[in-house]
């Protein structure tokens, strides 16, 4: 009966550890390096996702352009389905939307950008 009984644990253990590893809002967070199209060219852009003691991602990115750096904020970051994300962004040059598919263990993405209007989708893309 007792092993019966700890195996009972080991297995609840065991699959709370790996609904832990898969769970989205553990494994999006991070640093992705890559490019976003951005004037008339890709330009270098560092994305961040954090995850916030209440839950809730936040998010942020640099872009290095021709004429210097400039940041965004990233907010209201949503999760379509279990890989693709929707939020929108801000920065000096307005605000719009984005949208971005990660790959399963959430490495890399690769998304597109609109403005407020959602008319010509831009690609957006990065890796960990």
């Amino acid at each position: 009966m007792h092993r019966l009984h700890y195996f009972g644990i080991y297995l609840l253990l065991g699959a709370s550890l790996l609904m832990a590893a898969e769970n989205p809002l553990t494994l999006l967070p991070g640093t992705y390096t890559g490019e976003v199209y951005n004037g008339s060219d890709m330009d270098p852009v560092v994305t961040r996702f954090e995850l916030q003691p209440s839950g809730r991602l936040t998010g942020s990115y640099r872009v290095d352009e021709e004429n210097g750096a400039y940041e965004g904020t990233l907010s209201n970051i949503l999760f379509e389905d279990a890989h693709t994300v929707s939020m929108e962004w801000t920065d000096k040059f307005g605000e719009g939307f984005a949208v971005m598919e990660f790959s399963r263990d959430f490495s890399t993405f690769v998304g597109e950008w609109t403005n407020k209007d959602g008319d010509n989708p831009l690609p957006w893309r990065g890796s960990k």
